[in-house]
């Protein structure tokens, strides 16, 4: 059974339908629970507005104690609310949850229903489908630079691999760290990783705008060895200013949530 660091199932049957805590999927989309909470409880809003449509489909209330022993609100989100959340996402975070959840729900399945099916071959393939359709629309935003693609590739593979050795798929990990391996071999001489204000929200959890803000606030806008402004007028950063993100994100955050 898969299981995370302090050995509590990740898929769990509930109401006769198997789902996901709230702070699990949290964890693994790289948001703060209180963010993806915010988020659901919009999410809910807006299917209540079609009478078809029933909430507890996708996410189902619930709660747990917090370290203090005080009751807190969590949700339980079933395969469907699990999707609704990867749709939300873009790029290599929405390719990472959905190769990650469709793997849990999966093995989840395989191993109550009292048969052990190819896993790591099925974690595999979903995630090489879900590669190909996020490349796609990569090409179709109009990313055109080659060694942007490749740059991008190397960070997916490298993070495909990550995520199998988290959820102990070692032959897979591998498997994804040679496939980067061959596409640094095929990045372009002197080629430089760029993050549009989009990505790198994504990466930290916090709005583009979030992220415009706070370049002004880091400097990073006054520093040309960290960002650029293109010939459309949109802001352009490399790596070191990634880093100074990553190293503010809590604050970041907080920032973005109104806290």
């Amino acid at each position: 059974m898969l299981k995370l660091e302090n050995q509590v199932e990740i898929v769990k049957k509930v109401n006769n339908q198997e789902a996901m805590d709230s702070r699990d999927v949290a964890k693994m989309i790289g948001k703060t629970h209180a963010h993806l909470m915010r988020d659901i409880s919009r999410y809910i809003n807006d299917i209540l507005t079609d009478p078809k449509l029933d909430s507890l489909d996708f996410f189902i209330e619930s709660s747990y104690e917090d370290a203090k022993g005080e009751v807190r609100k969590c949700y339980l989100l079933t395969k469907q609310g699990c999707e609704f959340v990867a749709n939300k996402l873009t790029g290599k975070k929405g390719t990472i949850f959905t190769a990650t959840y469709v793997g849990l729900f999966n093995q989840y399945q395989a191993e109550h229903n009292g048969k052990m099916i190819g896993a790591d071959k099925n974690l595999t393939r979903e995630n090489l489908e879900f590669k190909l359709k996020w490349l796609a629309e990569m090409r179709k935003q109009n990313v055109n630079k080659a060694h942007e693609l490749r740059n991008q590739d190397v960070k997916l593979y490298l993070e495909l691999g990550k995520v199998a050795d988290d959820y102990q798929r070692p032959r897979m990990a591998t498997d994804f760290r040679n496939e980067a391996i061959r596409a640094m071999q095929a990045l372009p001489v002197g080629a430089r990783r760029e993050y549009s204000a989009t990505e790198i929200g994504n990466i930290i959890g916090v709005s583009p705008i979030a992220i415009g803000k706070w370049a002004n606030k880091l400097g990073v806008k006054r520093d040309a060895d960290m960002s650029y402004r293109d010939h459309d007028g949109a802001w352009r950063y490399f790596p070191e200013a990634l880093k100074v993100f990553q190293d503010n994100a809590l604050e970041i955050q907080d920032d973005d949530l109104g806290l």
